[in-house]
């Protein structure tokens, strides 16, 4: 019964190990050039600033084709390139992509001129 319970117990460690890995494999490189809807500038928890830039994007689903806000995050140096944006703007810039719970955003890595 107890090796029951260790082998139990390690198949459900190995199945979270799988699926974390599984979501930093989603993550990906992209070329954003899109139009801003607003930029916002905040510190995290460290009280460093940070900026959120929100972007449109076509999207489909069943046929259906709409538009909806995703988030850009810039820190660092990045941030007060990223606070000179203006809303009607277009943001054209290399970012790191990921989802999660089926919601996309990205982390800015570079501002293209």
């Amino acid at each position: 019964m107890k090796t029951f319970k260790i082998l139990a117990f390690c198949a459900v460690i190995t199945a979270c190990i799988i699926v974390a890995l599984i979501n930093v494999a989603m993550a990906e490189d992209v070329i954003l050039n899109a139009k801003v809807t607003d930029v916002t500038t905040a510190l995290d928890k460290h009280g460093v600033e940070y900026t959120r830039i929100i972007i449109t994007e076509a999207r489909e689903l069943n046929g259906v084709k709409y538009t909806t806000g995703v988030p850009v995050i810039a820190f660092g140096d990045l941030s007060a390139k990223a606070k000179t944006l203006k809303p009607g703007q277009m943001l054209k810039a290399i970012a790191s992509g990921s989802e999660y719970k089926g919601r996309w955003s990205y982390t800015a890595i570079a501002f293209v001129e």
